[in-house]
């Protein structure tokens, strides 16, 4: 069996910029530029050259079953882009700047747990608990480049966490918000394969019933896990990109869906990610 794939990259896939958008915090950097990633259970060294992208340590069925659909290569990003364009000046420069961006389709419940953890926080410390959370609590899957990784541990395991073990992997506040919706999901109480079937005002207000997760959190979750390219999380970079772009002050939820709907339509979730991506990187604001 290969243990790897070559996939033919595009302009519209940058490992990079990927890397930088705020999605997913396991990617890890090698001194190559390379980046070794856990997610689905696997780990995989990803790599650019010559205009293709390399995924070592995977094979083409478990590329077709997993990797292809975490990468988003089933969507056409030349027509998302197009359809975006010509919008405003500040979108099309923020698609320019940063058009290898793809939507990762991620797990579920990882990215519920992921973006509980983020918010009020900084990048280094989500990074370190989510690690310190799959060393504890997850499975070895493998050692790569001189350092062993694990999966992210299941619902049923953090339910039986006490408080203080979650203190201790850096959560803060947030430990008790992890243990709670642990325990609804291990529970049933929120059953994860129905919020992906559902519509995205019905999965958002099922999301929010879970400890820790308001509107900027379940729309983080509905982006990068229930395949919702609408979705559009505001956190304070967005609230940026909204009062100085576009002269957009309100902070009512509803005003703001009704506004994004409207402007940037379908994609508003890749339109932000767009825009997000920007203003952190250059922070070019009036």
């Amino acid at each position: 069996m290969k243990s790897q794939v070559i996939v033919k990259k595009n302009e519209n896939l940058s490992l990079k910029q990927i890397a930088e958008s705020g999605q997913s915090f396991r990617w890890k950097e090698q001194i190559d530029g390379s980046f070794i990633v856990t997610a689905m259970n696997e780990t995989v060294q990803l790599i650019e050259k010559n205009n293709d992208l390399i995924i070592k340590g995977t094979s083409e069925e478990l590329f077709k079953k997993k990797w292809s659909h975490y990468f988003d290569l089933g969507r056409n990003y030349k027509k998302v882009i197009a359809e975006l364009k010509g919008r405003d000046q500040y979108l099309d420069a923020a698609i320019e700047y940063g058009k290898g961006i793809r939507i990762l389709n991620q797990d579920l419940w990882e990215i519920i747990v992921t973006f509980i953890i983020s918010s009020n926080n900084n990048i280094p410390r989500i990074k370190n608990s989510i690690e310190m959370l799959s060393q504890k609590y997850g499975s070895y899957i493998k050692t790569m480049n001189g350092e062993d990784y694990y999966s992210f541990p299941r619902a049923a395991t953090l339910s039986q966490v006490k408080i203080q073990d979650l203190r201790a992997c850096g959560l803060g506040y947030r430990d008790k918000y992890i243990l709670k919706t642990s325990q609804m999901i291990a529970e049933g109480i929120i059953d994860l394969k129905e919020i992906k079937n559902m519509s995205r005002k019905k999965a958002k207000k099922e999301l929010k019933k879970l400890f820790g997760v308001g509107n900027k959190v379940a729309d983080c979750i509905l982006l990068f896990a229930c395949e919702q390219p609408a979705a559009f999380p505001v956190d304070t970079w967005v609230k940026k990109v909204l009062a100085e772009y576009y002269d957009f002050h309100e902070s009512k939820q509803e005003k703001i869906d009704a506004f994004v709907e409207d402007h940037f339509g379908e994609f508003a979730g890749i339109a932000q990610q767009y825009l997000f991506y920007y203003i952190r990187k250059t922070e070019n604001l009036k």
